[in-house]
């Protein structure tokens, strides 16, 4: 069997479950943040941060329930997206699943998205569009927590919980720039929908 030697350790990538390869900032010292340092770093950009860097920021943040206990917030009806932080460049919520819950099959628009699993198992399906308008499913991944998945621009997926009655889920989110508009899309038909600027306001969203 060959051994890798110290010397080539810092060139070998993290793979993660996800479409996404995230290669550390500093493999052989790998950085450590809390998620009020994630906040303090959104609110202190000067530019839109790439996904690479996003991912960058995911696979070094060290969360526990304790830190994102007041933005733990349930909803009945729908899936409820609470925000932490928002600025020019990005923004950072935690989204709150109760079994069965779960989003359209959209995109982003123009803002990459990364996600981050912190309680629950998440279900993740990717779409592809046809010629025809309408989607459908490529692949469909199970995520468990510390999970990160990555969304670029042109990218179409769909977030479930399918957990059993009593499991809920929490999932922290960033997007980059902050969303603006995003289109929904249906298996059935070429039909897109679009949610435009100032519903996302405040952290709402589809």
């Amino acid at each position: 069997m060959n051994s890798v030697e110290p010397s080539d350790a810092s060139h070998l990538m993290q793979v993660r479950d996800t479409n996404v390869i995230v290669q550390p900032e500093d493999a052989s010292q790998p950085a450590e943040h809390t998620l009020q340092e994630l906040i303090d770093r959104i609110k202190d950009l000067s530019e839109i941060p790439s996904l690479l860097d996003v991912e960058n920021w995911f696979s070094s943040l060290l969360v526990s329930q304790r830190d994102f206990h007041p933005y733990r917030m349930f909803a009945d009806r729908s899936y409820a997206r609470n925000l932490i932080v928002r600025g020019p460049f990005a923004e950072l919520l935690l989204l709150c699943w109760r079994s069965g819950q779960r989003t359209p099959i959209h995109d982003h628009g123009g803002s990459v998205g990364v996600v981050m699993v912190c309680e629950g198992l998440l279900t993740e399906t990717m779409y592809e569009r046809m010629p025809e308008g309408h989607v459908r499913p490529q692949n469909t991944f199970k995520r468990s927590p510390g999970s990160i998945t990555g969304a670029d621009v042109p990218d179409i997926h769909q977030l479930l919980n399918m957990q059993p009655d009593d499991k809920h889920m929490v999932t922290l989110h960033c997007y980059a720039p902050p969303l603006s508009e995003l289109n929904t899309y249906s298996p059935l038909s070429g039909r897109v929908g679009r949610w435009r600027e100032g519903y996302f306001t405040g952290g709402a969203g589809i």
